[in-house]
């Protein structure tokens, strides 16, 4: 065993144990992948699909298979296997479909429907072209074309044949090697659409970026998955990296996330049959009957790490909807919360603390940010007039600056705002009606402004690039020591740009709303982690309101939603927190 691998195996050796020794790749198939006397079988039927969208002019063949005793009347749960052709029949390795029929009748597992799927070709135009396989581009790829694939192109051919349970906890998705990540990935991505996993020698390496799973499954809210995986001690070293070192890592990053899994390491080399043997098994535990899965570990205090943000239990409820772009999250030293339906016409929205929703000001329109200054006034951007106003309690209106593209602003204690113009790529101080300067030039589409607990750091968030970029603040209110801190988060071998809104909490840790969610960062810019958006549109606004300041509200397109966190919102405008 190499070094590196001795090390994975110290890494986990308090989670996983190894399976009895075997010579490598002796795994014999049980008496459940044999054909039993007397166990009534399943139908397969074989297809060609060459209309892909998602995948254009690529040619590929699947089967489907209809349990014994098929009634078309009936829902059934859904399992598919990637490379189906290597799965599908008593000639292939996993012997799936005998498996299927003997669980079937011994009531281990529900009758299913089967989907095996062989990855796409491109064929040569002459006989004597090599043409090409698109399988690493599909499986490797850590993206959601392939669940879509799935989801969008061979569901509605399986719904031909039969009626599939529309709940994601009733269908599997399976696969080795290259199919192996892209069974995890499937389920990563399209959670709505399937939860269970079997990955047996998962290529989790950089073929196409597949390495990035462990740090992420480590950074993103809790997904409600259950995962079989499966490696061995021999399996493959090479130019993208050590099959068994990556699998290990994800096993330690599926136990610190508390997540529904088992894994189980062998000695066996890049090969299914260790997989093939344990497939029954796999199976009867994917489709056990309880609940139980471990407990998350808990928050590493010195860390911030994101399980010590969420709340086990908590989710997102509705505040309020039916607006035409909610925009401009704020709250006030008492927890309401307050936004504007942005081009809505109907001005500024409160949802108290006790969640009465009322409007606060209908005159009040056109606001893309707003937050309550040290006076009690409502500070304001007004981006199609150009202008920074303050509103006062009784809806008087005071123009503060004029002429700037102005997005979002932050007020501190000295009643000094800090507005973006992305327009101009520029961040502008105004200390007072009439009085503004230009402090920062440069960030290509500077967005959501925030400042620390102590006011001395100044957070901008950049719709135009790749991370938020962190200021000190001087006595005078000037910024220094510029730099892109906080990196978005990456999703394999892309990196999301577009931060919108920013805020921090009463720990220092800062939240950028994003289109995937609301990515947070420790004090010193380091990613802690994703809260998911509540939908899949863009998380376009954020803030700690509520009581104690400690509810998270988002804002996406028409809706507000809030959850429970373990944060603390704070007032910039009240004295610095030290």
């Amino acid at each position: 065993m190499t070094w590196s691998l001795v090390r994975a195996s110290a890494l986990v050796a308090l989670v996983l144990s190894l399976s009895p020794a075997f010579a490598a790749d002796d795994y014999p198939l049980g008496p459940d992948s044999q054909e039993q006397p007397g166990v009534p079988k399943g139908s397969v039927k074989e297809f060609s699909w060459k209309e892909s969208r998602i995948f254009p002019g690529t040619d590929r063949r699947y089967w489907i298979y209809l349990p014994p005793g098929f009634d078309a009347g009936q829902e059934y749960p859904l399992i598919v296997f990637q490379d189906g052709g290597g799965a599908v029949g008593v000639k292939s390795g996993f012997r799936a479909t005998i498996v299927l029929d003997n669980l079937i009748a011994k009531k281990d597992v529900p009758a299913m429907v089967a989907l095996f799927v062989d990855p796409g070709t491109v064929h040569p135009v002459t006989p004597k072209g090599h043409g090409r396989s698109t399988r690493s581009f599909e499986y490797d790829t850590p993206d959601d074309a392939y669940a879509r694939f799935l989801i969008e192109e061979m569901l509605p051919e399986v719904a031909k044949l039969a009626k599939i349970s529309p709940k994601p906890e009733d269908r599997a998705v399976v696969g080795i090697s290259s199919g192996g990540i892209c069974a995890f990935t499937v389920a990563w991505f399209r959670p709505d659409a399937f939860r269970k996993v079997i990955t047996g020698i998962g290529s989790f390496t950089n073929i196409q970026g597949g390495y990035w799973y462990p740090s992420a499954i480590r950074k993103t809210e809790h997904k409600p998955l259950r995962i079989f995986l499966q490696d061995g001690d021999n399996d493959l070293d090479n130019v993208h990296g050590s099959w068994p070192y990556a699998n290990r890592e994800m096993a330690a990053a599926l136990h610190f996330a508390g997540y529904d899994f088992k894994a189980v390491f062998g000695d066996g080399g890049h090969s299914g049959k260790q997989l093939g043997s344990l497939l029954p098994d796999a199976l009867r535990w994917l489709w056990r009957r309880d609940d139980a899965h471990p407990a998350p570990v808990p928050e590493v205090k010195q860390d911030l790490s994101l399980a010590g943000l969420m709340i086990d239990g908590q989710d997102w409820q509705v505040v309020a909807d039916g607006m035409k772009a909610a925009d401009a999250a704020c709250t006030d030293a008492d927890g309401n919360f307050y936004f504007s339906d942005l081009g809505g016409g109907t001005g500024l929205h409160k949802v108290a603390v006790d969640g009465t929703a009322s409007v606060y000001n209908k005159d009040a329109t056109g606001i893309s940010g707003m937050k309550f200054g040290p006076d009690g006034r409502l500070y304001a951007c007004q981006n199609r007039e150009r202008r920074i106003v303050a509103i006062n309690p009784a809806g008087a209106l005071e123009v503060l600056a004029t002429d700037i593209g102005c997005n979002d602003l932050v007020v501190d204690h000295k009643g000094h705002i800090y507005v973006t113009d992305t327009g101009r790529h520029q961040v502008v101080l105004v200390e007072g009606a009439g009085k503004s300067r230009v402090v920062d030039t440069g960030i290509p589409a500077p967005n959501g402004i925030a400042l620390s607990p102590d006011q001395e750091t100044l957070a901008v968030s950049d719709y135009g690039s790749t991370a938020v970029w962190a200021f000190r603040v001087e006595a005078n209110g000037d910024l220094s020591a510029k730099m892109p801190v906080m990196p978005y988060r990456s999703f394999g071998r892309i990196q999301e740009g577009k931060g919108d809104a920013m805020i921090c909490d009463t720990r220092g840790r800062w939240y950028c709303s994003s289109q995937q969610g609301v990515q947070v960062f420790d004090p010193n810019g380091r990613p802690v982690g994703l809260v998911l958006a509540p939908t899949s549109a863009a998380i376009t606004s954020v803030a700690l309101s509520g009581p104690d300041l400690g509810w998270l509200f988002v804002l996406s397109r028409d809706t507000v939603y809030k959850r429970k966190v373990n944060a603390n919102g704070f007032m910039p405008s009240l004295e610095p927190i030290y």
